[in-house]
C-alpha cells in the first residue's frame, strides 16, 4: 500500500471514530502509518497500531524490536488481534480516553503538546513524538481533524 493508499483506507473511519471520542484524526493516522509501516507490517489483519495484548485478548506472537535503556533490541512479545479496522481504531481511542496514564494528557491541549505527552508513553522509540509529527505534516493528516 502507498501512503495515499493507506490514508485513504484509514482515513474515513479514524475521522468518524476519532471525532467521537474528541481526539486528534491526524495523530492516530500517523501512529498508524508508522507502527505498520503504511500497512506493510499490520499484525493480523488489522493491528496497524503495534498494540500488545492483555490477559484475555485474542493474539499473535511476533518478533519485534524495542529500546530499552536506550538500547535497540530484538524481542518476542504477544499483540492483538481485530476483527475489523474499526475495531482497531476503536481499542486506540478507548487506550488513550480510558487508561489513566493517557486520560489525564488528553483535554483541551494542542495537537503537539498531545504528541509530545502521548509519545514517550505509548512507545520506547525516543524520537516518536517527532516521527508523528513529522508524519501528520508531511502528509497534510490536519485535514482530517474536526
Amino acid at each position: 500500500m502507498t501512503p495515499d493508499e493507506f490514508i485513504n483506507w484509514l482515513a474515513p473511519a479514524a475521522r468518524r471514530i476519532c471525532r467521537s471520542y474528541r481526539l486528534y484524526a491526524s495523530v492516530c493516522i500517523a501512529q498508524a502509518a508508522i507502527e505498520s509501516g503504511w500497512g506493510r507490517y499490520t499484525i493480523g489483519d488489522y493491528n496497524i497500531f503495534g498494540r500488545k495484548a492483555a490477559a484475555g485478548d485474542l493474539f499473535t506472537e511476533v518478533r519485534t524490536r524495542e529500546y530499552y535503556n536506550g538500547e535497540l533490541v530484538s524481542i518476542v512479545d504477544k499483540f492483538k488481534l481485530y476483527s475489523s479496522l474499526e475495531d482497531a481504531i476503536e481499542d486506540w481511542c478507548q487506550l488513550l480516553t480510558q487508561e489513566p496514564v493517557y486520560v489525564k494528557h488528553i483535554d483541551n491541549t494542542s495537537l503537539e503538546t498531545f504528541v509530545q505527552t502521548l509519545a514517550p508513553i505509548y512507545a520506547t522509540n525516543p524520537n516518536y513524538a517527532r516521527d508523528i509529527l513529522l508524519t501528520i505534516a508531511a502528509n497534510q493528516l490536519t485535514q482530517y481533524d474536526d
